[in-house]
Order: structure tokens, then sequence, then C-alpha cells
């Protein structure tokens, strides 16, 4: 598990208590602390996340490979170039190079009662 700073000396502190407490303990302080019910939550959800990921690469097979550290990837940077960077770097970059306009979209003309089933496109 990593942190993006260390744990303090209290949360260190209430780690080594609530490691020494019953099942029946860690229910009652899931009842009185929500917010911890919060961040089980969300760890499962990335957790599921990262499964579907993946099931879903199998499923690509060979016909998208991943890239490479040393391939180029996004602003000139490689791989490993980019995700060295800060956040905000990243994010900068990314929305220079795939920054889009309104003008960018065709426009449709269409009923105002039109039924378009999901996923499919209407043209004219």
């Amino acid at each position: 598990m990593s942190f993006a700073t260390a744990p303090t000396k209290r949360v260190k502190q209430a780690a080594t208590l609530i490691q020494r407490f019953t099942l029946e303990e860690l229910r009652q302080l899931a009842a009185l602390v929500p917010e911890l019910e919060l961040v089980e939550r969300g760890r499962r959800l990335s957790e599921a996340a990262q499964a579907y990921y993946h099931q879903e690469l199998e499923q690509l097979g060979e016909a998208y490979p991943p890239l490479g550290d040393d391939e180029p990837f996004v602003g000139g940077l490689t791989v490993s170039q980019y995700f060295a960077l800060p956040e905000e770097e990243q994010e900068r970059l990314w929305n220079a190079e795939f920054a889009m306009d309104i003008d960018d979209f065709e426009e449709h003309e269409v009923r105002p009662n039109a039924y378009i089933p999901a996923r499919q496109k209407r043209c004219a």
C-alpha cells in the first residue's frame, strides 16, 4: 500500500489499536465512522475497475498490444517520460494534444420527436 504522504503518528497508533479489534468491534467501528466504509467501497471499486480493464485487455489479445515505456506517447514524450511528470503537467499536455472544439463535431438536423437508439448514429 502506498500513501501520498507518510502516515502520521496518530494514524499509526490508531492502526495498531484497530488491528487488535475483533470482527464485531470492526463492525461497530464502521457503524460509528461511516467514512471508513467510503474508503473501503472506493478500494473495491478500484479493484473491480482494474479487473475489468485486465479482462478487456485479455480479450483484445495482440490486436492492440500495450505501449512500451520507450514508445512515443503524448507531446513528443515517451510513455515513461509522460508518466514521470507531475499530474498537472500530464493534464496540460493531454489537453493540448486532444483539445476539441464544438466546431469539430458534425451537426445533423433531427425532428424534435426523433427516436435514436443508444449507440446508433442516424444520418440524414
